[in-house]
């Protein structure tokens, strides 16, 4: 791209940059690598109205990398609830632990990449923002950006053909565009375009500084690129288990689960649409039949995960026995008091908001 378009995009970019509190007030200042590594990965797959406050109130909880370090994985996942994808919140602390015994936040790609939940994008994220080398970035606004600039037909997800490396060719883009002292600003900017001006839908090429270099607008075209992603959709039918003891505790299991494996979450399991009445025989893997006083059954529930469109039966089962006072590896019993707090994900709050609501 000549520098007569890249000026008029970093020119666009000072005149409408929104103020997020992840971005300083001057375009052009160096940022905390912290905060940008923060930010970027809650902006993966998320709305940068919905980031917002979850990134202030993460900041002013965890305001530096050895205070998150010291943090224990259950209250890092109370500040992530509600943002899914609660493996990058389990890496987010990983990496942290592993910075503090180190030397601080690594300076390339190739020690960042080698960290836990950090790849090639945020890599790229935290060296161009933070300190402002020439690396390139490539998430889903650059692709969208890119094909119709270019008008490439193909994602970079697709498989390689003919001699052909989609990734790398949207990569190669990446990378001219960061072969540039500014390279930290056409990155951001592009980031801010691809949100703000070319859209998924009814991209406003009028306004934007990249129209007379992009070969969709010219062609009239924009609709077409880049081509839709061919999605898998899964139905998944299960029941969500509230378990409540005597002494009014609720049962949360670790690993054995369809969803959830590596944190605490309510058992569930797959099951037919027509469940029978009664206790499933299911649920007798983490409750005895003889300790249930009552089953109930409290409605159902549409979630989402990765590609599975989920519908799920509640049961809420109350057991006329304390809960164990010694606590298993595999399981605990949460006071019903702090269920909302210590459940970290959506799925398992709409199941308490169901059963004990």
């Amino acid at each position: 791209m000549d520098k007569g378009t890249l000026k008029l995009l970093r020119d666009w970019f000072k005149k409408n940059a929104a103020a997020l509190p992840w971005r300083p007030i001057d375009l052009d200042a160096l940022r905390d690598p912290y905060a940008v590594w923060i930010s970027e990965t809650m902006l993966q797959q998320t709305q940068v109205s919905t980031v917002r406050d979850y990134f202030v109130k993460w900041m002013k909880r965890f305001p530096d990398i050895a205070t998150l370090a010291k943090a224990s994985e259950e209250e890092v996942f109370k500040y992530w609830q509600g943002l899914g994808y609660y493996s990058r919140a389990r890496n987010i602390l990983k990496t942290a632990k592993i910075i503090v015994k180190g030397v601080g936040m690594p300076r390339t790609r190739k020690e960042l990449e080698a960290l836990p939940g950090i790849g090639a994008y945020t890599a790229g994220a935290i060296l161009s923002l933070a300190y402002h080398e020439r690396e390139a970035i490539l998430d889903g606004n650059l692709v969208r950006i890119f094909s119709r600039l270019y008008a490439l037909d193909f994602l970079p997800t697709d498989k390689s053909t003919a001699g052909k490396n989609p990734s790398e060719i949207y990569w190669g883009y990446a990378r001219e565009m960061a072969d540039s002292p500014k390279a930290y600003m056409h990155n951001e900017a592009l980031m801010e375009l691809g949100r703000t001006v070319c859209k998924v839908k009814n991209p406003e090429c009028s306004a934007c500084p990249l129209r007379n270099a992009c070969r969709a607008a010219r062609e009239n075209r924009t609709a077409e690129f880049p081509p839709a992603k061919k999605h898998v959709q899964k139905d998944w039918h299960g029941t969500v288990l509230v378990i409540e003891s005597a002494d009014h505790r609720i049962l949360a299991v670790h690993g054995g689960q369809k969803f959830f494996k590596n944190q605490f979450t309510l058992p569930h399991f797959e099951s037919p649409r027509s469940a029978t009445a009664g206790l499933p025989a299911q649920a007798e893997k983490y409750v005895d039949a003889d300790a249930v006083q009552s089953v109930k059954s409290a409605g159902k529930f549409r979630h989402g995960i990765t590609v599975h469109k989920m519908e799920c039966d509640v049961l809420y089962v109350k057991l006329r026995t304390k809960a164990p006072k010694r606590e298993q590896t595999y399981s605990r019993w949460v006071e019903r008091s702090r269920a909302t707090d210590f459940f970290a994900s959506s799925f398992c709050l709409k199941a308490l908001e169901q059963a004990l609501s």
